[in-house]
């Protein structure tokens, strides 16, 4: 894989790109020297999101059967069961819970799921009893008959894009991420809610059961509150597709989120104020989409994160990109799993199917690949074996804790585990840079009218190959089969054809060359 960071006609910070493909969960997670993996329990089954109480123990929920789970050390029990979840399809379910910030004062969760009494996606609160300061045995009863519903009527017409993400930011207001329910245009319209973040004010809500007014949960300082619809006004953020992750930093309230592309790019978007629009559908990834669905749009906001879909040939069968957001130290310092310091403000990116983790540093809206550290599973990757990790969480203990649907394959149990540093009294050493195994030089002529000659110096023997990429991912042209070369210089010519022998499109074209395991990359510009 090749980073690159250059804004030549992509628009994004940081662009990834995708090259192999692990198969659902088949290997433990790996990472970096100094760190460890630590599974907590296998007592879950399809687990797909979870959350810390206040003290120390973990809320866990279960897609299928609807079930909200307690982890006390490594011990799991039900502490109850979300009534009329419809998990009809792999993307409907219960999908995503937050706890109240101010339990155990207000002994509350809150889920995301969808309903089979209703064709529609409900965020919902539940009150918790029992134990709730965990002083004694630690259990807890959820009471499924204080259901109190936020919003209940959220469109659930197709079996996916249905979001799944509920959260509380250090402002106390409850942020939601909403899918378009596979209806692209949906995204660009605020009066529906769909492809969008909501913010909702929960400190208005009598003690349940019931549902809330529009006016209830919408809080007066959202971006649209002056809309004259009173769904507009508890958007946050829009233009997205199917954001099924955020994570929000507990030490400045910005929110990362994760939206799923659909036949081109992943995307990593920073919603650090109210009202931004993220281009779905007109856009994907970093370019455009094509699909045109109202005029005298804003200005639509960039991702600063992105990777294409590799072509079938890569064997990349499916991807989908998921968030641990921001590291931030949550034990103050004390926690023996805490991870070094120049890890805090770093955003961890990884991906459901493949399993890579990526670690990126920066700020604002400009960030970059880490540099790697000693032990890595590979220059680019931070981490791997992350395969249908559904989400992640920060833990007081300063582990980063990962939630993972299946383990040994799709039928196999669900894990809760953590990644800990085991020696954090040093920030991350770096290892001493290896000679690369091939150098590019520049293309010429660049841009190209017909062809393109793309120099390159192997400096050890190296199986090579050469592919053509479009911006959506797509391979169009094998220009090198994989061969063994000795070390020299060497050029390829691309006369501008795709595998038919067809001329190609004008416009950004990616040309990776492989060389013995590593993955280089030119960009080409076509001008007819």
């Amino acid at each position: 894989m090749q980073l690159t960071t250059q804004r030549f006609l992509v628009p994004v910070a940081v662009v990834l790109t995708l090259v192999a493909r692990t198969h659902g969960a088949e290997a433990a997670p790996t990472v970096p020297d100094g760190f460890g993996v630590e599974v907590m329990t296998n007592d879950v089954t399809q687990p797909a999101s979870i959350a810390f109480l206040p003290d120390g123990r973990l809320l866990i929920v279960e897609q299928r059967s609807g079930k909200v789970r307690l982890l006390r050390g490594t011990s799991v029990t039900t502490i109850g069961t979300v009534p009329s979840v419809n998990s009809s399809a792999n993307e409907r379910g219960l999908l995503g819970i937050a706890v109240d910030p101010q339990w155990p004062t207000h002994p509350y969760v809150y889920v995301h799921y969808t309903a089979s009494s209703d064709p529609h996606v409900h965020i919902s609160r539940f009150r918790v009893s029992g134990d709730l300061s965990n002083t004694g045995a630690g259990t807890l009863t959820m009471d499924v008959a204080s259901r109190y519903d936020l919003v209940n009527d959220i469109p659930d017409n197709q079996t996916i894009h249905n979001g799944g993400t509920v959260r509380f930011g250090p402002d106390g207001k409850l942020y939601d991420s909403i899918g378009e329910d596979s209806s692209p245009c949906v995204a660009q319209d605020k009066t529906v809610l769909g492809g969008k973040i909501l913010r909702l004010d929960v400190s208005r809500l009598p003690d349940g059961p019931g549902t809330a007014t529009r006016a209830l949960v919408t809080p007066s300082d959202n971006p649209f509150v002056t809309n004259s619809d009173p769904d507009a006004r508890l958007v946050w953020a829009w233009g997205l597709r199917n954001p099924f992750r955020l994570q929000i930093d507990p030490q400045t309230g910005v929110a990362y989120v994760t939206d799923v592309g659909e036949d081109g790019w992943e995307e990593l978007d920073r919603l650090d104020q109210g009202g931004l629009d993220f281009g779905w559908p007109m856009r994907e990834g970093p370019v455009s989409h094509g699909t045109s669905c109202a005029s005298n749009l804003p200005a639509q906001t960039e991702p600063i994160c992105a990777y294409s879909h590799a072509a079938e040939e890569d064997n990349l069968e499916a991807v989908a990109i998921m968030n641990a957001g921001v590291y931030r130290d949550r034990s103050n310092g004390t926690g023996a799993a805490r991870f070094p310091a120049g890890y805090s403000g770093n955003v961890f990116v990884s991906d459901y199917y493949v399993g890579h983790m990526w670690r990126l540093v920066g700020s604002n809206n400009s960030w970059s690949l880490a540099p790697a550290v000693a032990g890595q599973p590979s220059a680019e990757h931070w981490g791997e074996g992350f395969s249908t990790v559904s989400d992640y969480a920060l833990g007081p203990d300063g582990a980063l804790w990962y939630c993972q649907q299946f383990v040994g394959g799709f039928s196999g149990p669900g894990e809760i585990g953590r990644v800990i540093a085991e020696n954090h009294s040093t920030p991350p050493p770096n290892p001493t840079p290896m000679p690369p195994i091939a150098m590019l030089s520049a293309v010429y002529p660049q841009p190209s009218a017909a062809s393109a000659t793309l120099p390159f110096t192997l400096a050890q023997q190296a199986r090579v190959d050469v592919k053509i990429y479009d911006l959506r991912g797509r391979r169009v042209r094998e220009l090198v089969e994989p061969e063994t070369r000795a070390a020299g210089s060497y050029a390829e010519i691309w006369d501008g054809l795709d595998d038919d022998g067809r001329k190609v499109d004008a416009g950004l074209y990616f040309v990776r060359l492989g060389a013995g395991g590593h993955q280089y990359e030119w960009r080409v510009v076509i001008a007819r």
